[in-house]
């Protein structure tokens, strides 16, 4: 079918939804370094695009160490300053690793922004989208078949 018009689209949306995740990101205050927002990629191939990008904004499990460099950024970006004034910043955020390594991270203030944009629904009107212009160029071929069958003869 038309190959290049489903591209077209496929990048469209693909590209909104890249802007919406962005948009619901900076929305919900989770903001720090813009490491997430700098992080989400698109990846074009013809009929299909990827988009990738960090999931941390899901939270953590219990378990690996999650590392204190950046941790040490999150502190700083946010402003935080430990409460005794001996302690430094790499301090607090080994506490802060070695207390996630633990017991996770708190689940009520995950954001699972994937699940929130990328929805059942937006998946099915892409779809239909593309089907819609897969089905008018379906058409468009058979009145050419056909007009060529009728001179023919």
């Amino acid at each position: 079918m038309n190959s290049e018009e489903n591209d077209k689209i496929i990048k469209l949306e693909m590209e909104a939804l890249k802007a919406d995740i962005i948009a619901v990101y900076n929305a919900s205050n989770k903001r720090t370094t813009g490491e997430f927002e700098n992080g989400l990629e698109l990846k074009y191939e013809s009929n299909s695009a990827t988009l990738s990008g960090y999931v941390y904004l899901a939270g953590r499990r219990a378990g690996k160490q999650p590392p204190i460099k950046a941790i040490e950024d999150w502190i700083i970006a946010k402003g935080i300053s430990p409460i005794e004034s001996k302690l430094k910043i790499s301090s607090l955020a080994y506490l802060i690793a070695r207390k996630i390594a633990r017991e996770g991270t708190n689940k009520e203030n995950h954001l699972h922004i994937y699940d929130m944009v990328i929805t059942p629904q937006r998946i099915q009107e892409i779809f239909d989208k593309i089907q819609s212009i897969n089905v008018s160029a379906f058409i468009n071929e058979v009145k050419i078949t056909i007009k060529k069958m009728v001179n023919d003869k």
